[in-house]
């Protein structure tokens, strides 16, 4: 397209965002609730208005259909309702559809944009905003970035995307932006979500004390609070909300979908991420990536730590090189992540590792197309899917929040689920499961490990107690977090 084609291109888009937003952010003539994410990015909005702040490029990466859009457009609504911004000086362009008119000079759009179409707010510093989504798109976005960084100060950028590694490790956008990872919700945020249910806004502190220090005090007043009031209003039997959540409720997108919409819609976001996520992130032959359907399945239906490289390189029919690569780029795509043994480094690598997804939804989705789901009990699927979960939340902390701890599974015959290193070098035992009713398990671990207290996550009490030093959490109360 020639100048005159992108700027016409570009007042369409203008023009038809604020319909688009009100159709997007309103259910049942009630606007939606905004998640935790809404709030950590929006402070950077806050600041940039009130001083033109350095914080002013945001890089969201994400899983696919975990609600990055979403955010783009509640971010837009809060800046046209609460800060009056006109909507000319907000531009959300979605590189997933301008692809579609070739070659995308992202650069021009935007000059286009803060040059031209908003020349008296370029010339007067006048606070504009643009909104870049599926930027994997195209492979140069942080150079541009970097470029309208360095140029302008009046202007406040967010990239998302689903590609990880684009997004991580771009090389162009540096030190200048900040990378704010969207993740599937925990319980809490579903039901805020979905039946604006407000939770309270220390929760997370609270988990931390007692996770890392065995503090139980806080969150037990939490947890009390939430019974007796969230839990009421609700009119619903908790547990079986519950169990929607953590098969159909991590992913925003379908959280008013039917059953069968919700999971159809999950494993066309699998397989996307295959077709679409796995070339940009590394060439691999077309028999690698038409070996990773299978591989993700695997992942869901083995029992973590009994897939090898070389077990996968023989069911798969590919290299053990293949297998690596293969798990390194879904990796990066944030479909899965891997956990280590614990113990020395020469012994993690010999070591099989375990891999977990980042959300329960598409794990139970496999589970129940490939009719995994009826070959094992509610009770065992139900545990499955909360040690997923325990192992995303905790690892979650790691690369979200820059907690400065290691997560490993223990390698030890009848060992706990999981081992948590603090930087102090202490060693915190997690044990999780539905139906598990003895105590064994984790106090072999205070003791192997000379800890000073063990974490039991599960359904054998209905609320926070701490048994000398063994800290018992019900899993629905662990899910909050």
């Amino acid at each position: 397209m020639d100048e005159e084609e992108k700027r016409n291109y570009l007042m369409n888009i203008i023009n038809s965002t604020p319909f688009l937003v009100q159709d997007k952010i309103y259910r049942n003539d009630r606007k939606l609730n905004t998640r935790t994410d809404f709030n950590r990015i929006k402070k950077y909005i806050d600041d940039f208005l009130e001083k033109y702040d350095d914080d002013k490029f945001i890089i969201m990466p994400g899983l696919r259909g975990v609600g990055k859009t979403t955010l783009l457009y509640q971010f837009y609504d809060y800046l046209t309702s609460e800060h009056n911004i006109k909507q000319h000086q907000i531009l959300y362009l979605n590189l997933d559809r301008l692809k579609d008119k070739g070659k995308i000079d992202l650069l021009s759009y935007l000059d286009i944009f803060i040059k031209d179409i908003n020349d008296d707010a370029y010339i007067n510093k006048k606070p504009l905003f643009i909104f870049v989504d599926e930027a994997h798109y195209t492979s140069n976005w942080g150079l541009v970035g970097k470029i309208i960084y360095d140029e302008t100060s009046n202007v406040f950028m967010i990239y998302s995307g689903s590609n990880a590694l684009t997004l991580n490790t771009d090389n162009d956008s540096g030190r200048r932006a900040l990378k704010r990872e969207i993740n599937p919700i925990n319980f809490a945020e579903y039901l805020n979500l979905k039946y604006y249910c407000q939770m309270p806004s220390n929760m997370k502190e609270a988990f931390i004390e007692l996770i890392f220090q065995g503090n139980i005090e806080n969150l037990s007043q939490i947890e009390k609070y939430m019974q007796l009031n969230n839990f009421m209003q609700l009119k619903r039997d908790v547990k079986k909300e519950w169990e929607l959540f953590i098969k159909y409720g991590g992913l925003p997108y379908t959280l008013n979908k039917s059953y069968v919409e919700a999971k159809e819609y999950t494993l066309e976001i699998k397989d996307d991420i295959i077709r679409k996520d796995l070339p940009l992130i590394k060439s691999h032959t077309k028999e690698t990536i038409d070996a990773a359907y299978p591989l993700l399945d695997f992942i869901a239906l083995q029992k973590p730590g009994t897939l090898s490289e070389s077990k996968l390189s023989n069911n798969l029919d590919i290299s053990k090189t293949a297998v690596r690569n293969l798990l390194n780029s879904l990796t990066q795509s944030l479909i899965i992540f891997k956990i280590n043994s614990y113990g020395s480094v020469s012994k993690q690598e010999r070591k099989t590792k375990e891999y977990y997804y980042w959300s329960t939804q598409i794990k139970a989705a496999i589970f129940e197309n490939d009719g995994g789901s009826n070959l094992r009990s509610l009770q065992e699927i139900k545990g499955i899917l909360l040690e997923n979960y325990v192992a995303y939340s905790i690892y979650r902390l790691k690369v979200e929040y820059n907690y400065n701890f290691k997560l490993y599974f223990d390698p030890r015959k009848g060992g706990v689920d999981f081992l948590i290193k603090t930087i102090n070098g202490k060693i915190i035992p997690i044990e999780v499961g539905i139906g598990k009713k003895n105590k064994r398990q984790i106090t072999s671990a205070i003791e192997y490990y000379k800890s000073d207290y063990g974490i039991v996550i599960s359904d054998t009490t209905s609320k926070i107690i701490k048994d000398e030093n063994i800290i018992f959490v019900p899993y629905i109360t662990f899910t909050l977090f």
